[in-house]
């Protein structure tokens, strides 16, 4: 049955952890505005990304795939216009399409391409300000700095917003901040809306390694200097990170309030995701890089369905992003991208997972040893090199690590990811469960193996060849392409 087609409007800051918002439990950040949105539709509490990296984790999302299968592994997007992704799925279906804020998804500007209008801007990690010296650097964001976009972003999102409601034709809006994003910088008020003294360090800090760490995440932390870092640098971080959340905030109440002075909240699926996480001084480090931990691969995910499908609440299933983006087009009759591995929760099959997969790293060999006189302030080689993986159920996480050690976490007991079990004895038949469900998923290129199409032999023809009940045949992409950046 053909659905209504409702208005979609994404809202994606880049790089938010899942637990920094109020409807996932932060004791004093305060997110009204995400709480408005949760309180009225569906918090997925425990929704996980495809990759912890940008680009693979938000083509991922447009395209219903693991990187294993679209190809794409490294920091920013490459993904080729013409690889099945749901912005065509979305214009066959007949919605105007718009971005304001970093598209990430290929490496050219995407306005024209992927969206009919907009503005396609991306100021990483604002490398060129003169106060961003570490990667943990923080300071005030200056009105006519013009790195300042978040505000202005979604003011000219409202004005599209007002301008396609006079028309009878659907609209797509995607709102992509860099907050709360490294370098850890927010304009008045948000830079003073917290302070240093409210925050403790996490109870996985560290300075050194601690027994059975990733030598990744040991390299990071040297490449990175982040043993220079002192607490209190930790802490005026994570203040201005929350200051950061609450000016992301008010913007999706504005967003929020819009669509509701123009009366067509009832008919618009609103979405609030992120990409991928932050450590915010987990292990002694911040940013990002490509290591599995929930701090990284866990991220808010918040649901408005107007028509009520999706059931509203709390929503404590594991779900991968894959899955929310696949709903919000069955929300709106749109088709699923040419081989989406998906798993919608509209399906009338659909069963909750019983775990989340996620993989990541460029497939070069990465370095061994820190770099002498390295000042990374950001996740750029080789911190990003070494292809790896990661399942979760709700108790354990394995994560497997192509030049590297394996981790296995007890998240019962240890929910904050600080004590690796992998060489423990008494953990061998967990570790065998575990790794061979891993497998089973990395061999299907992420596809939980009870989600693969299942054909049926109904007969054979008069050549002996079987007879199918569904077509099976792998998709052929058009002219052979792939999103590109392979290594």
């Amino acid at each position: 049955m053909k659905r209504r087609q409702f208005n979609i409007v994404v809202v994606n800051p880049d790089q938010m952890r899942a637990d920094y918002m109020t409807p996932n439990g932060h004791p004093f950040i305060a997110t009204q505005h995400l709480s408005r949105l949760a309180g009225m539709g569906t918090n997925f509490e425990t929704a996980f990304v495809s990759c912890p990296m940008c680009g693979p984790s938000r083509v991922s999302a447009v395209t219903g795939q693991y990187p294993a299968e679209h190809g794409q592994r490294n920091y920013g997007g490459r993904m080729h216009p013409d690889y099945p992704n749901m912005f065509q799925s979305l214009e066959k279906a007949g919605y105007h399409r718009a971005l304001f804020g970093k598209d990430h998804i290929m490496a050219e500007d995407a306005i024209g391409v992927l969206y009919d209008e907009g503005e396609d801007i991306c100021i990483g990690n604002m490398d060129e300000h003169p106060d961003y010296a570490k990667s943990w650097s923080s300071g005030t964001l200056s009105d006519d700095c013009p790195w300042n976009v978040t505000e202005r972003l979604t003011t000219a999102g409202l004005d599209y917003i007002e301008r396609r409601a006079q028309t009878e034709q659907p609209f797509f809006l995607t709102l992509n901040y860099q907050d709360p994003h490294p370098y850890f910088t927010a304009p008045a008020p948000y830079d003073t809306m917290f302070s240093p003294d409210q925050f403790e360090l996490p109870p996985n800090f560290r300075r050194e390694p601690g027994e059975g760490e990733p030598r990744r995440m040991s390299l990071w932390r040297e490449n990175s200097r982040s043993g220079e870092a002192t607490e209190d640098d930790f802490k005026k971080a994570m203040a201005m990170y929350c200051g950061q959340i609450r000016y992301v905030d008010d913007q999706l109440g504005r967003v929020l309030d819009k669509l509701e002075a123009l009366d067509i909240l009832d008919d618009t699926v609103v979405l609030f995701w992120s990409d991928h996480g932050e450590f915010l001084g987990d292990y002694g480090v911040t940013h990002k890089m490509a290591a599995f931990y929930d701090s990284m691969v866990r991220v808010p995910m918040v649901l408005w369905d107007p028509g009520g499908t999706v059931q509203r609440g709390s929503n404590s299933h594991l779900v991968e992003a894959i899955d929310v983006f696949a709903s919000v087009l069955d929300l709106c009759g749109v088709e699923q991208p040419a081989g989406s591995r998906a798993h919608s929760l509209l399906q009338p099959e659909y069963q909750p997972r019983a775990d989340v997969y996620a993989e990541g790293g460029l497939q070069l060999a990465p370095e061994q040893v820190p770099i002498p006189g390295a000042n990374l302030r950001a996740p750029h080689g080789p911190t990003h090199f070494g292809a790896g993986a990661m399942l979760r159920s709700n108790r354990w996480k394995l994560c497997s690590h192509s030049f590297d050690c394996w981790e296995l976490y007890d998240l019962e007991n240890d929910p904050s990811e600080a004590k690796n079990l992998y060489e423990q004895p008494e953990y061998a038949e967990v570790v065998r469960e575990l790794t061979q469900r891993l497998m089973a998923r990395m061999m299907n290129a992420g596809q939980a193996p009870e989600h693969l199409l299942c054909p049926e032999a109904v007969g054979v023809d008069e050549d002996g060849m079987p007879v199918w009940n569904m077509k099976y045949d792998h998709i052929e992409l058009k002219d052979g392409l792939r999103p590109g950046g392979v290594l």
